[in-house]
């Protein structure tokens, strides 16, 4: 139309360079006396070790500054939440017990209580929630089958003649790494699911309710521990470390592996040291153990190293 003027204009959206910008925070003074604090108060968790070694800005953030994730209103039992209510269960199911062997009928009496003990639990991390239709419903009844095949599974070892004897739930362990390489002792410390007597050997048991294989807790070469694929190795290794430090027993074996609720047919998953194919964990295996975790230690106090962005 004669009277219409027409322009045309295209715009688009500012596209940045980078899709996120890396971050770099040098230690300053105020810093290591933070790091030193954590190192020789409350000490630092497998955990925490593993979370640097995924990316040291996580590690800072939530190790040294405190800051959690953000903790949105949860609608619905999420996957950390369900693994927090399948721990407490269980360790309400096992408190009776601790300290004798299991026996055939203490495993049925579980298995007949074990959903009153499992609906409690879920009831008392998520207060007034709604777990009686949708998605709740489906995690209890997740939780439920989960549960029940780890107590049958505890019931066969029984029935096949195995001595189980549940000497701790949740218990906490810590040992103090002395070396040159560090600038004064460091203390490690966490919680362990579960330590068990089994036909005469210590053990360690971590439960996972996400999928694990058994290659997730072997190693061949020492050089490759600090590698994150090898972050359950690190955990496990830290329990036996802080067990032998905390248990003064004479001339004992242990072990130390993982049960995943979505692998159990794996059963208990021990750490093995492929070079040797053993699970029992030797003295040597400990002090190529500690070598490798006091250079990591070394690296997260050391003043010329940065917490540094790492692109998983």
């Amino acid at each position: 139309q004669p009277n219409h003027l027409l322009s045309k204009k295209i715009y688009n959206a500012y596209l940045p360079e980078k899709a996120k910008q890396e971050m770099e925070i040098s230690k300053s003074d105020k810093l290591l006396i933070r790091l030193q604090d954590i190192a020789q108060n409350k000490g630092f968790s497998p955990s925490s070790l593993t979370t640097y070694l995924r990316n040291p800005i996580d590690f800072y953030k939530k190790r040294v500054l405190g800051i959690g994730d953000l903790e949105d209103v949860e609608e619905n039992v999420a996957v950390n939440t369900l693994g927090t209510i399948i721990h407490g269960a269980l360790e309400d199911l096992y408190e009776p017990v601790l300290g004798k062997f299991l026996s055939e009928s203490d495993l049925l009496l579980m298995m007949k209580n074990y959903p009153e003990v499992l609906l409690k639990r879920f009831k008392d991390e998520y207060k007034d929630g709604e777990i009686s239709r949708g998605k709740n419903l489906i995690a209890f009844e997740v939780a439920k089958r989960n549960i029940l095949n780890f107590l049958d599974l505890e019931l066969k070892a029984v029935k096949a003649g195995d001595a189980i004897k549940v000497l701790h739930l949740e218990h906490n362990l810590s040992v103090e790494i002395v070396s040159a390489l560090l600038p004064y002792p460091v203390k490690i410390s966490g919680n362990v699911d579960r330590i068990e007597l089994r036909n005469g050997k210590y053990r360690i048991i971590d439960y996972k309710t996400g999928k694990v294989e058994a290659g997730d807790v072997k190693i061949t070469k020492w050089e490759d521990l600090l590698s994150i694929k090898k972050d359950k190795v690190i955990q496990l290794l830290c329990y036996a470390l802080m067990f032998k430090n905390t248990f003064t027993i004479a001339d004992f074996e242990l072990e130390v592996g993982i049960i995943s609720f979505k692998n159990l047919k794996a059963g208990f998953m021990p750490f093995v040291d492929n070079s040797t194919k053993e699970s029992v964990i030797s003295d040597s295996v400990l002090a190529n153990f500690e070598t490798e975790i006091i250079a990591l230690i070394h690296e997260i106090l050391d003043a010329e190293h940065t917490f540094v962005t790492k692109n998983t």
